[in-house]
């Protein structure tokens, strides 16, 4: 049976922004940061002084009890991995969380130290489902490509992918600030182009339910109005 109770106090107590500390007891010579939003999980490496962007694996998650259930739906190290499940038991000790778990033959632990909660009104996993075109906004035909964006308290990440075709699109995320209804990025990775990194913007925003409404300036300079839907 369903531990709701431990269920929901280890859901909530891993939502947010989390940072490497070793892999297998290893520590990187860049950073690995992972976002946590159910039903949602991202995890990237990355070089910010170089920016370098060194990889991105996410996917669905379901909590019950210490037990977190991780679904691949995209992995830019190994897209063989994408459709498979892996079951990972989480320590939860302070402000750090061991993860252990075996892929393949290989058993496997990962630290990590956190940086935020869920403390904003953003944070969450969103999909894109709205966008100006043509001057109206139009409902996006839903398939099995998907981009959504993860927020916490003070990071995000966006990922498009297909888990069906096992195609990726492309990734970016960052740091970000909410004040004022005004949403601010600031660019720390960019899988199709280096040169976003350091970039700010920043966007109006309301969110009305589980609607937010985002609209400025692309990073490439073009005007966007799009609606996301929380997941």
């Amino acid at each position: 049976m369903k531990d709701t109770g431990s269920t929901e106090v280890l859901a909530n107590a891993l939502e947010g922004a989390w940072e490497l500390v070793s892999l297998n007891g290893q520590e990187l010579d860049h950073r690995g940061v992972l976002l946590m939003e159910e039903p949602y999980a991202f995890y990237t490496e990355f070089d910010v002084e170089g920016k370098n962007f060194v990889g991105s694996q996410g996917g669905s998650i379901e909590i019950v009890a210490n037990k977190v259930f991780y679904t691949t739906e995209f992995n830019t190290w190994a897209d063989d991995q994408i459709g498979k499940q892996i079951q990972m038991t989480a320590d939860l000790s302070a402000n750090k969380v061991t993860f252990s778990y075996t892929a393949g033959e290989t058993k496997n632990t990962m630290v990590f130290s956190r940086i935020d909660d869920s403390t904003s009104d953003l944070a969450g996993a969103w999909r894109i489902t709205d966008r100006m075109q043509g001057g109206e906004m139009r409902a996006m035909q839903l398939g099995a490509r998907k981009t959504i964006k993860m927020i916490t308290g003070s990071r995000f990440q966006w990922a498009a992918f297909n888990p069906e075709t096992k195609q990726f699109s492309g990734t970016g995320g960052g740091t970000v600030r909410l004040e004022n209804g005004k949403y601010s990025e600031h660019i720390e990775f960019f899988s199709r182009n280096p040169d976003r990194v350091g970039a700010d913007l920043t966007f109006d925003y309301k969110v009305n339910g589980n609607k937010w409404e985002h609209s400025g300036l692309s990073s490439s300079g073009d005007p966007i109005k799009e609606i996301w839907t929380r997941q």
